[in-house]
Formats: structure tokens, C-alpha cells, sequence
């Protein structure tokens, strides 16, 4: 893999098995295996990968981020417990998007730098117009820093953008999955035009990989990425992510973590970089993390 020494993952899970000990049966996708930081980062020294920045970003089947303020002290204990091997690594968390739950004093945590909004394949019509622009919600907005951002999910473009225009137009936003895990629909769906539109009148969103969850063929996801670059610049795309440990599946039903594991996807999010930088106007880098420093800068 080349330039290494700029490998980010900008979207990854950090939680072991006690993290999963209270959960119910009720889940969006089949139970995860533990995906602990310090195997994480284990397994990638054995391929001869090392991580600059990682993003712990909430699990959505957890009831709080519990997890994600443990891998910070995690990596802590690392760094003392061996000099110099861990001190390359920067670590940030994404928490819980609740009003209630990312209060102040989480919020305030150094390496917090967004909340993140879940609702996997939500229907564009079950977000209620003020879903997310209660005044609790608009409180929420409020205490964000400036650095701090908001990161939503949902499988669908027209879901992305209903929850987008309820944010205010001051607060950072980071769109997962490209936009859409919806890839028959194409790059010039009208929901995902909009969405795009959307995007650059605000001037302040950002779209994050891996893309896998987009469709896992290259050639079907390289449109998707283009389209994003032609309408907003390589700046406000950040491929480089790993979304271990792969849970849920593709439309045909194959198990992502039978596809990937960190490493493969590394491979994969270089592979569609490579693609699409032929047909866009930035290099296979900018692509991967050019956005990084814009997305998570240093406080």
C-alpha cells in the first residue's frame, strides 16, 4: 500500500466483548465480533500498516460511548506501557448523537470531535420535519465547538437529506457511505443530486468512504465518488476508512465481515481512489485523506 505514513481510519468501531454483554436480541444486524484497538492495531503492524489518526466512531447497537472514551484510555496505557511504539498514533471519537447523552463534559473531552446520527435504512418519510430541530436538539447544535461535527448515516440519499436541512447551516456535517448505500439507483438519482446540492450551499460537508457499503464492485461505486467530486471538490471527501468490523450486509445478502477484514479494505479504498482519480480532477491521495487536517484538526 503506498504512503503509509499517511494511513488514516477515518471510521472505525473500538469495543470488546464486555461492550456487547447487556445487548438484547433486537438488533439492526447479526452480533459483531469484538474489534478491541490494541488487536486492531496489531493487525495492521503485521501487514506493515501504521495508522496515523483513527476515528472511534459510535456503534450504533451500544446504548451509550461508553467504549469510545475507553479506547482513548486504552491507547494511553499503550503509549506509556511501550514508549515510542504508539506515539505516532492519534486517536479521536465520534459519540452518541442524544440530546441528552452528549452533554457538555463529553463534548468537551479533547478528542471528541462530532456526534453521530443512526438510522441505517430509515424511509425518507419517517423523519418528521423537527425530528432534529427540537429545541433540545438545537441546544445540542449549540454546545458542538466549532471542530466538532455532525456525522449521519442512513442507507438512503433522500434520508440524508431530510436530516441535512434540519441541521443548522453553521454546524459541520460528515455524510457517511458516500451518501447512499442505494447504487441502483445511480450517481444521477435526483435524491442524491439534491443531496449533493445541498451539500455545496452549505460549503460545510463533507463525504467519508469506505464505499463498500455503497456497492462492493469499484466500477459501480467510482460514479458516486466522481459525481461528489465535481460537485463539491476532492476536499470534502475522506475515502480512507475501514468501518471494521464490517457488520451488516450487501444487497445480495453477503456477510460484509466475509468480505473484508481491515487490511482487505485498506486495499479496497486504495483500488477505488486509484479508479476514480482517472476521471476526476485530484490524485488517488487527496481522495484517500487530503481532508483529513480539515476534518479532524488539531486542538
Amino acid at each position: 500500500m503506498n504512503n503509509n505514513n499517511a494511513l488514516i481510519d477515518s471510521h472505525v468501531h473500538f469495543f470488546t466483548t464486555e461492550d456487547l454483554t447487556a445487548l438484547g436480541a433486537d438488533l439492526p444486524y447479526a452480533l459483531p465480533d469484538a474489534n478491541p484497538l490494541t488487536e486492531y492495531l496489531a493487525l495492521l503492524a503485521s501487514n506493515g500498516l501504521k495508522p496515523v489518526l483513527l476515528n472511534n466512531v459510535h456503534l450504533s447497537i451500544l446504548p451509550d460511548s461508553a467504549n469510545v472514551f475507553s479506547s482513548f484510555e486504552e491507547l494511553a496505557r499503550l503509549q506509556v506501557a511501550h514508549p515510542g511504539k504508539y506515539d505516532h498514533v492519534r486517536l479521536v471519537g465520534t459519540i452518541k448523537a442524544d440530546p441528552e447523552y452528549a452533554n457538555e463534559q463529553r463534548l468537551g473531552h479533547r478528542q471528541v470531535v462530532g456526534i453521530r446520527i443512526v438510522l441505517h435504512d430509515a424511509p425518507p418519510q419517517s423523519v418528521a420535519a423537527d425530528a432534529y430541530s427540537t429545541t433540545a436538539w438545537m441546544a445540542l447544535y449549540e454546545r458542538l465547538a466549532p471542530h466538532q461535527h455532525v456525522h449521519v448515516y442512513a442507507q438512503s440519499a433522500e434520508t440524508n437529506l431530510r436530516v441535512l436541512r434540519q441541521i443548522p447551516p453553521r454546524v459541520r456535517v460528515v455524510i457517511d457511505h458516500l451518501g447512499t448505500c442505494h447504487a441502483h439507483e445511480g450517481a444521477h438519482a435526483p435524491a442524491f443530486l439534491a443531496l449533493l446540492d445541498a451539500a455545496r450551499e452549505r460549503g460545510n460537508v463533507w463525504f467519508k468512504g469506505p464505499g463498500y457499503r455503497t456497492a462492493i464492485e469499484i466500477a459501480q461505486v467510482v460514479p458516486f465518488v466522481s459525481r461528489i467530486v465535481d460537485a463539491l471538490g476532492a476536499d470534502k471527501l475522506l475515502l480512507q476508512a475501514s468501518d471494521a468490523p464490517h457488520v451488516g450486509a450487501d444487497s445480495h445478502g453477503n456477510g460484509y465481515s466475509d468480505l473484508f477484514d481491515p487490511v482487505g479494505v485498506f486495499d479496497f479504498v486504495r483500488q477505488l481512489a486509484n479508479a476514480a482519480s482517472e476521471c476526476c480532477n485530484a490524485t488517488a491521495d487527496d481522495l484517500l485523506h487530503g481532508a483529513a487536517p480539515i476534518v479532524f484538526p488539531n486542538q
